[in-house]
């Protein structure tokens, strides 16, 4: 018998049920198949704290839709950013797409990569302008026998001006969703410095969602998120109800002392439970020492 979650664990339940639709809506609406008849921005930007979940849902919503996504990873340099977004519109071929940047916190830490996603950004402009010289790394990729390079090294030179060194790639058949643990200077902000104007811009032209949450709503949320869902696509890993209640009850009791509280620690927890299922409570403690 399973035993119920207390009533403060419900609540918070509920309230993660809660920010869980408001996200997989904000995610429908960024992918163009919400039913909403509310008028959206064509870009997104979503930001929460870490870890809950924003990456699962932005996924599980495309799949269900069956909308591929170009997916580029915030950690990148500029300089593979830009080139991805190149080879995107290239594929695209004056066609829609839908360029997801995950985990964008390192990738608009600066000032000047802020400017050029404004400029991608602005439904007047709509061009990812970028001046640095990239014509070295043309030549790299063409030398190249990789597709992959020649595929980079075509895309280059197909958004390179005549005479120009740097690129200009047409955004207008792009719609941007950015998922990020950082908020956005707000317009009405004492706008000091160039990268808050910039911040405050971007923030002016997207879909901009914010989820400030404290530890016992991020419980909540990420118990939603893993109630309602299988984080495990392996049938034969996929956990009971009483497994998931046993680990989420473990979890809330012990939420401030886990070196981690996210959707990952979830499954990393979930695994030692399939893995060890005679002594995974030994395991589990385990990482709370080493926490």
């Amino acid at each position: 018998m399973i035993k119920p979650f207390t009533a403060e664990q419900q609540y918070y339940i509920e309230r993660g049920n809660k920010l869980a639709e408001s996200l997989k809506g904000s995610v429908g609406r960024a992918l163009g198949v919400a039913k909403s008849k509310i008028e959206v921005k064509r870009h997104a930007y979503i930001c929460s704290p870490p870890g809950a979940g924003k990456t699962f849902t932005v996924q599980a919503a495309a799949d269900a839709a069956k909308i591929q996504l170009v997916k580029v990873h915030g950690a990148a340099s500029m300089n593979y950013f830009v080139t991805a977004i190149a080879c995107a519109a290239l594929i695209a071929d004056g066609k829609d797409v839908v360029v997801w940047v995950d985990d964008c916190d390192s990738l608009f830490m600066e000032t000047e990569n802020l400017n050029v996603m404004k400029g991608a950004m602005d439904e007047e402009r709509n061009v990812l302008a970028w001046g640095k010289n990239m014509t070295a790394q043309i030549s790299t990729y063409e030398k190249s026998e990789h597709p992959g390079d020649q595929l980079k090294a075509q895309a280059l030179r197909a958004f390179q001006p005549e005479g120009s060194v740097g690129l200009e790639v047409p955004t207008n058949k792009i719609r941007f969703i950015v998922t990020s643990n950082k908020m956005l200077t707000p317009p009405n902000s004492d706008l000091k410095t160039s990268k808050k104007m910039h911040e405050a811009a971007i923030r002016d032209r997207v879909n901009y969602v914010e989820f400030d949450i404290d530890g016992n709503e991020s419980w909540g949320w990420v118990a939603s998120v893993f109630l309602n869902n299988d984080i495990f696509k392996d049938k034969a890993h996929k956990l009971t109800k009483a497994q998931k209640h046993v680990l989420l009850d473990w979890m809330y009791t012990n939420w401030k002392r886990l070196p981690a509280t996210s959707m990952r620690a979830v499954k990393d927890y979930a695994a030692m439970m399939i893995n060890h299922p005679s002594d995974y409570p030994d395991h589990w403690s385990l990482t709370l020492r080493k926490g």
